[in-house]
């Protein structure tokens, strides 16, 4: 194969895949299989982007060709190969030379199609050591951290150049270059010096802007269980290197891409790679050949993944840059993070407001030229005015106030990691509830059991039952995960316990283990809600078993009594689940436990003996019963999620006052699997509670809520809550007490673990949009209000009632600092008590629109009036401080001026205002700008007049104002 210059572009074979154009690292390759095939275009792209050391892949159904760049290191057989497993082609080794299918594996970087012995040896690691720390050490110094590089954002001066570069700035320099031609030097340097300070601010505001944002996902990831020199250790994260051995558990991140060297029921979920929702099984095992896709490689695992289920041992093969996700992130560069919606919105409402206002600036140069105005006087005034009139930094706007509203929530506990969710809590309609360690505090205790027709409380477990209930909690402990560490039991808390109670009856755990070494387990899994333990001791051999009381009832024949084994027939069936719906009842979670003497197949669970239920109590959170209610006033549905039998989870809805009627709904996961999507659809927006729901469930329970129109909110800490929180529109995660995996796919993480920062969340996300609202409001009101007195005085015959540097000062001084500070405003104390917001619908209804241009026309109005027998310095003056005060008039949408219940002062607002104050008076008390904006003096007369223009508008508009808010109250309760 040439690679110094192109090949013919005749196809060397008439069917399968041709190489047909290739230079270094850029290579076309054609198969007249992806003509008219979109899925197999799809297929080949990923699938030859899978390819290490390819950076860009593109399949085209139209030409069925593929455009491929890569490193100088891949080659056009490899590719040819890859393609063509895609399509179909019979397995690789079949087309590959002898001398290659004898060495399949010599691609550097195909770990995935190594046995596991020899990419340990190819790594230098010793499979139970680890490496020694000294060459660990070597290995970092050499290829450096394990960390990501971070993507940069713009820099201050692309910020400034960008401003620079825009529409207004355009219409500017027109107005300096008539200015110049027409020997208004001064107005020239004016109007230069206008633009380099609208640029300084705007940069200002929208690199602190992006500061915070970058921020977003600056988390520090928990140190990693390893293996150096033989010895177990957390390692930091950004320490490990190539031929590391790490311990993959449940809960963790997968923090480098590895091989596996042992697995045992181990699951990950690789949405973050791959898109797939469900946890991925991983086999050590497995083989995979060099061209599998990501998705299929099913020995390795993979940076930013997370562990869901069962254990694993694994080699570092790639670190940093070098991994999967790192090679993915170095093809984006340095971008900007994309719009939002509300940024979409705002950008779309300031192109109609460009167009509206540019057609009105035209008009006004237009008349003035009929009536023999001076075409530069009137050129110029008609650019200065569209610059004015338009406010064209509204998604920079947004983009500053949801950052600014960010920190806010820092303040408080809560970390945002995506900039768009802070607009969309706003919007949410549904919040979906995890029972446990969201609603619960996820401290179990073992409150009851059910042993031999009895319920014993636990000041009876030593009683005249001991033995049974020895039995229980014993074969309980050894059908579980729970280790003795230095600060007491490590475990999930359910396991924890029943062990603490057993250990209250006596009971050694070093001692128990000892006697009964576990030979095998099966793990709860997806449809198989128990576990099962196989132990072989000198007494003999022993199955243990607990889970659900009725899968766990349904494999037993024996049951225990005080006097032994006794025959399990269905009275005693029915005895012990009507015991278990009375335990259920009192909203314990319940578990049956069962053993089998003589061990055997623990995949043949059949054939048990009964030994009882454990009830176990996981108190409610404190403040968890007032967050329901808050939801329930701030209008949103709220639904209980969890794996307990319906009778627990009812009584526990109860308890919290889930449903706002007093009658709960429960709806068991059962029902859900047989639903077709739009009956799950209309049904799921009816329940209060999803019992027996598994991780499948949780998902599927959310996009039902999804597809039934709802905003979705799910809350969660646990693994198996993953998928269902990046499903919801708002992933929420209890960051004090969950699992890494719940805090990574999360867009917002409660460090505090408190559920009242939910609230919190929800109560500043809806102040967030409503301050852009606010902003909104502002800014173009007050933008109107400037082309209406221009254009007024168009029509009427008055000369131009302000200049060019008169509305160019407007732009400078009123626009900015108010408009910033809106967007601080603190959240109005009735906040919760409103709707959510439609996120459908537009930032700025029809209504909203006449509403802003009738308050725009009362402040222009007034300066117009102004003009009939005031100085013309008054006009100026009056406008700009009527500008000025009808911000305070924007801070509430639900509050009048004066209501005592109103928003609460906003300093920043003051402040502003202040500066903005300070230059207006200097613009007339400072000589050489006063002669600058060609202001005479004001007078008695003059000053009266501008108090006049200044807080007649306010008046008006905040009696309008506060009618319409009486209004819409009175409207509310029948809506």
């Amino acid at each position: 194969m040439r690679t110094g210059g192109s090949l013919p572009a005749r196809p060397r074979r008439a069917v399968g895949v041709a190489i047909v154009h290739a230079l270094p690292g850029r290579y076309r390759l054609a198969d007249p299989r992806l003509r008219r095939a979109p899925e197999r275009a799809e297929a080949a792209r990923l699938a030859l982007l899978g390819v290490p050391g390819v950076t860009q892949a593109s399949a085209s159904a139209v030409t069925g060709t593929a455009l491929v760049r890569c490193a100088a290191s891949v080659t056009a057989s490899r590719l040819r190969a890859v393609l063509g497993a895609a399509l179909g082609d019979p397995p690789r080794a079949r087309s590959l030379s002898a001398a290659a299918r004898a060495q399949p594996c010599e691609e550097p970087h195909a770990w995935h199609a190594m046995p596991a012995e020899a990419a340990a040896a190819a790594l230098g690691c010793a499979p139970k050591r680890g490496l020694p720390p000294a060459e660990a050490a070597a290995r970092l110094a050499a290829g450096g951290p394990n960390l990501l590089a971070r993507t940069e954002g713009r820099s201050a001066t692309a910020i400034f150049a960008e401003q620079l570069t825009s529409v207004p700035v355009a219409l500017l320099g027109a107005s300096a270059v008539v200015s110049i031609a027409t020997g208004g030097l001064a107005d020239a340097v004016a109007i230069g010096a206008v633009v380099l300070l609208n640029a300084g601010i705007a940069t200002a505001t929208e690199r602190s802007a992006e500061r915070t944002i970058r921020g977003l996902s600056e988390v520090t990831p928990a140190p990693v269980p390893a293996m150096r020199g033989g010895k177990r250790m957390l390692l930091p994260v950004a320490a490990l290197v190539p031929g590391d051995l790490i311990l993959l558990e449940p809960g963790i991140l997968v923090p480098a891409d590895a091989r596996l060297i042992a697995a045992t029921d181990l699951t990950v979920n690789e949405s973050a790679l791959t898109g797939e929702s469900l946890p991925v099984t991983k086999d050590a095992a497995a083989r995979v050949p060099v061209e599998a896709p990501l998705g299929e490689r099913h020995g390795m695992v993979f940076r930013g993944t997370g562990v869901t289920g069962g254990s694993g041992l694994a080699i570092v093969t790639a670190t940093g840059a070098a991994t999967e996700i790192g090679r993915i992130q170095a093809l984006l560069g340095a971008v900007r993070p994309p719009q939002t919606p509300i940024e979409r919105q705002l950008g779309e409402v300031g192109r109609e407001l460009m167009l509206v206002n540019g057609v009105i600036c035209a008009a006004v140069g237009g008349i003035g030229l009929l009536r023999g105005q001076p075409w530069p006087e009137m050129l110029r005034s008609a650019i200065s005015l569209a610059v004015a009139a338009v406010p064209e930094g509204l998604p920079a706007v947004a983009t500053t106030t949801l950052a600014l509203g960010i920190q806010d929530m820092r303040h408080r506990q809560i970390l945002v990691r995506r900039l768009d969710a802070v607009e969309t809590l706003g919007a949410v309609e549904v919040v979906c509830l995890d029972k446990t360690g969201t609603l619960t505090a996820n401290r179990m205790a073992t409150a009851a059991l059910h042993l031999d027709g009895t319920l014993l409380a636990p000041a009876m477990f030593a009683g005249a039952h001991r033995g049974v209930a020895a039995a229980l909690l014993e074969t309980a402990t050894l059908c579980s995960d729970v280790e003795e560490a230095a600060d007491g039991l490590a475990g999930s808390p359910t396991e924890t316990a029943l062990v603490r109670a057993a250990q209250e009856l006596g009971l050694d755990l070093a001692r128990l283990r000892a006697c009964w070494p576990r030979e095998k387990a099966v793990s709860r899994a997806e449809g198989r809600k128990r576990m099962t333990t196989l132990h072989r001791g000198r007494g003999g051999a022993l199955l243990a078993m607990k889970g659900d009381p009725a899968e766990v009832l349904a494999l037993c024949t024996k049951r225990l009594t005080m006097s032994g084994e006794a025959t399990l027939d269905a009275k005693a069936r029915e005895a012990i689940m009507a015991a278990n719906d009375r335990m259920a009842g009192q909203a314990l979670r319940v578990l049956g436990v069962a053993r089998r003497q003589g061990g055997g197949d623990p995949q043949d669970e059949e054939g048990l003996t009964w030994l009882g239920l454990a009830g176990l109590a996981d108190p409610l959170r404190p403040g968890a019963a007032a967050a329901i209610h808050a939801l329930h006033v701030a209008g949103i549905r709220t639904m209980m999620i969890t794996g307990d039998q319906s009778a627990t989870a009812y009584a526990i809805a109860k308890e919290l006052g889930l449903p706002r009627d007093g009658e709960v709904r429960v709806l068991e996961a059962g029902a859900l699997r047989d639903l077709p999507p739009e009956a799950l659809a209309a049904l799921a927006p009816q329940a209060d509670v999803f019992a027996r729901v598994s991780p499948s469930n949780k998902l599927q329970i959310v996009r039902a809520l999804q597809a039934s129109g709802r905003i979705v909110a799910m809350t969660g800490d646990g693994i198996n809550d993953g998928p269902a929180l990046r499903a919801a529109e708002i992933g929420i995660a209890m960051g004090g007490a969950g699992t890494d995996v719940a805090r990574e796919v999360a867009d917002i993480v409660l460090a505090t673990d408190d559920l009242g920062g939910l609230i919190d969340a929800i109560e500043l996300g809806r102040a967030t949009y409503a301050n852009i609202r606010k902003v909104l409001r502002y800014l173009v009101g007050t933008n109107a209000s400037e082309t209406m007195v221009m254009l007024g005085a168009a029509i009427v015959g008055l000369p131009a009632p302000l200049t060019p540097m008169q509305l160019l000062w407007l732009n400078l001084v009123s626009d900015p600092l108010p408009a910033l500070a809106l967007g601080l405003e603190a959240p109005e104390p009735d906040v919760l008590e409103q709707l959510p917001h439609d996120p459908r619908a537009p930032i700025l209804s029809p209504t909203d629109f006449r509403r802003l241009l009738r308050e725009g026309a009362v402040i222009g109005g007034a300066a117009l009036a102004s003009t009939f027998g005031a100085p013309p310095a008054a006009t100026f003056h009056g406008l700009t401080l009527a500008q000025l005060a009808h911000a305070f008039l924007c801070r509430s949408e639900t509050h009048g001026l004066f209501d005592r219940d109103g928003p609460p002062m906003n300093a920043r607002l003051v402040g502003a205002i202040g500066i903005c104050l300070a230059l207006q008076a200097a613009a007339q008390g400072v000589g050489p700008l006063r002669r600058l904006l060609g202001l005479g003096p004001l007078g008695p007369a003059g000053f009266a007049a501008t108090a006049a223009t200044a807080l007649v508008p306010l008046a008006v508009n905040g009696i309008i104002s506060a009618a319409s808010q009486r209004r819409r109250q009175q409207e509310r309760p029948n809506a």
